[in-house]
């Protein structure tokens, strides 16, 4: 479903503007003194992110990641020599693995967690070797001693990350996720905008969000989450999984 389109008048903003019952050019018109597309859009993101968390927590098996982001996951990086702190891109939200390629052989192994109790206290004072493990600071991933690039050359990184986000001049722009839930990103601001003022307005957008209870399955959300537990047939899947997250 596109943002805004005023010709068809069946874009986000648009069915906005209907549930809402501001009307057609209310909110797309974005005409002073209420700037209504500014604020419809500001709306609109703040679900794309609540969206997009439901959907990176609905399954351990396999990565929701917003199609519009660009650049490949698991995300490669060089290691340098005799170096033991690494800045982390801003995007990663929650890391699920954390590799390293062994110079000679260039097979991938797995990272382990580095736990605070385990840490020696002369962490920073060792010789260059091959890492066996990391632990998180900051936005900083640390290794468990400084890295010789003749034996390890590369990292990568599975991690979840944000969602792309509207921005107010989008016409053609749809969420990054299944069409079939995308009317979610109009139904949450209109709940949004009924708050404490319109109580059927209200009442009608949180049943299509939230429905008549947390289990119901009739809901948006559980239905987007449904589909997304159940979409890979092949795995046996679990909802939930531990990460580390940063934002």
């Amino acid at each position: 479903m596109e943002f805004n389109d005023t010709t068809n008048r069946n874009g986000l903003v648009q069915l906005y503007e209907i549930e809402t019952g501001l009307g057609f050019g209310a909110v797309s018109d974005n005409s002073a003194p209420d700037y209504r597309l500014n604020i419809f859009t500001v709306r609109a993101n703040e679900w794309i992110h609540i969206a997009n968390q439901w959907l990176q927590k609905a399954n351990d098996e396999q990565i929701h990641d917003d199609t519009n982001n660009v650049g490949d996951i698991p995300e490669e990086y060089s290691f340098s020599t005799d170096t033991q702190i690494y800045d982390m891109d801003a995007d990663i939200l929650a890391g699920r693995k954390y590799q390293a390629r062994d110079a000679v052989t260039l097979d991938w192994y797995d990272l382990d967690y580095y736990y605070l109790k385990d840490r020696i206290a002369d962490l920073y004072g060792q010789d260059s070797g091959k890492p066996s493990k990391y632990f998180i600071q900051g936005r900083q991933l640390i290794t468990d001693i400084p890295v010789d690039v003749a034996k390890v050359d590369k990292y990568r990184i599975t991690y979840d990350r944000n969602a792309h986000l509207f921005v107010v001049g989008d016409t053609t722009a749809e969420p990054g996720f299944n069409q079939a839930y995308h009317s979610l990103i109009y139904w949450g601001p209109v709940m949004d905008y009924a708050s404490g003022k319109y109580p059927d307005i209200f009442s009608k957008a949180r049943l299509k969000v939230f429905g008549i209870d947390e289990n119901d399955p009739n809901s948006l959300k559980n239905m987007m989450l449904e589909y997304a537990v159940t979409q890979n047939r092949d795995a046996q899947y679990k909802v939930g999984r531990k990460t580390i997250n940063f934002g």
